[in-house]
């Protein structure tokens, strides 16, 4: 009876994690100079009216998590250059969604669709 007692919560926190998995998708991609071709360290890549987004890492890759299944506008920034929309970004369950390279110019703004790679 106490085996049970102890079994059961330890079930219950082993299955929970897993009953959000299948839920959402993901967006990467990578940032870099369009001129250059060097990757955009820090770049921002935001979720248009939400709270979620990443920065670029060294190479420029960057990947936001746990994204319910929707069509969503992705605001870039780096300093030095000027802001980037990327619109409709369709995200699906279990897929990553990679939109097309966000390449800058300097002193430049762009608005391009994204491209879906599963």
């Amino acid at each position: 009876m106490k085996l049970q007692r102890c079994v059961l919560p330890l079930l219950v926190f082993a299955v929970a994690p897993t009953a959000q998995a299948g839920n959402t998708g993901k967006i990467a991609g990578i940032v870099k100079d369009a001129q250059t071709g060097e990757a955009l360290v820090g770049a921002s890549i935001q979720i248009e009216g939400t709270t979620q987004g990443a920065a670029a890492n060294i190479d420029g890759y960057y990947v936001i998590l746990n994204i319910p299944p929707g069509k969503y506008t992705l605001i870039a920034s780096v300093v030095g250059y000027q802001k980037q929309t990327i619109t409709n970004v369709t995200v699906s369950i279990d897929q990553t969604l990679q939109p097309a390279t966000v390449r800058w110019q300097s002193g430049t703004a762009a608005r391009q669709p994204a491209c879906a790679t599963a």
